[in-house]
């Protein structure tokens, strides 16, 4: 695993925008900042550029002489990032945390992880890495073998698994047995534990590369390429797996399984990938 750089979100925004991709600049700012005046995002880009001028990444006198202001190992860092047209994100609400791996070339991919909006950290790293990289990021933990807990959920009363409100809504709506029940209860003070939070990894697929499109991948308009996509949960010896199976009435399955048994889940990805 090789850094690349670390920086700001405005300071990634900047960059962007320097090497010709102003729809991307604009959804990188737009996700972290909102809606600003056109005074307000003039502050924060000069503030940006004077920390890149101070780390050496721009280059005023270039910059003064109308030359281009950065390596062009920069440049070609920046295309690979907006020209991914295969990206992996997982999710870490509870750490204000997004891990995110863009492929560019061959086996050849970016580790990104971003910090609470605002700090970006960038590696190369190659394929083969990415499930070590996966594993260490998330850093789960359980022994050879984790007690057998499962129950089966409606899709609609998974879907309110997200509202506290309707917690015992689904309790009334499931038809456990008694296993179940003490296998949910189990499951909701995991989920409790983590600001009822769940959490996901998935892939996406660009055909035409990120460009014209925000790489923030919270945003409704990229869910439309997303490939694959699967929840889990952390819990004190193990971790939640859902999966759907092809039940006609209960298809959400969430049981507590191993962290081998979650890698195994989270090598999936590797199937519809195609680089």
């Amino acid at each position: 695993m090789e850094l690349v750089m670390t920086c700001t979100t405005a300071e990634l925004m900047l960059l962007v925008g320097v090497c010709d991709y102003p729809g991307v600049a604009k959804g990188i700012g737009a996700a972290t900042f909102g809606k600003r005046s056109e005074k307000e995002w003039k502050a924060i880009l000069e503030t940006a550029e004077h920390q890149l001028i101070l780390k050496g990444i721009i280059d005023d006198e270039k910059a003064e002489r109308g030359e281009e202001p950065i390596s062009d190992e920069m440049k070609t860092f920046i295309n690979r990032y907006v020209q991914s047209k295969w990206i992996i994100r997982g999710t870490d609400m509870p750490r204000k945390r997004a891990l995110m791996f863009h492929h560019y070339e061959g086996d050849d991919w970016l580790a990104h992880i971003i910090y609470k909006d605002i700090i970006h950290e960038f590696y190369y790293v190659t394929f083969d890495e990415i499930l070590d990289q996966i594993r260490e990021y998330y850093s789960f933990s359980s022994g050879d073998s984790v007690p057998v807990e499962q129950f089966f959920l409606t899709e609609k009363a998974f879907d309110w698994l997200n509202e506290p409100k309707k917690v015992d809504k689904v309790k009334k709506k499931s038809e456990f047995t008694d296993e179940e029940k003490r296998s949910f209860e189990h499951f909701l003070e995991d989920l409790e534990a983590k600001n009822r939070y769940l959490y996901n990894l998935t892939t996406f697929h660009f055909p035409n590369g990120t460009d014209n499109l925000s790489p923030d991948l919270y945003m409704e308009n990229v869910l439309y390429h997303m490939r694959d996509l699967f929840f889990f949960l952390p819990s004190q010896n193990g971790v939640w797996l859902v999966e759907y199976t092809p039940h006609p009435k209960t298809p959400v399955r969430i049981y507590l399984a191993t962290v081998e048994e979650w890698m195994q889940r989270v090598a999936r990805f590797k199937e519809v990938i195609e680089v």
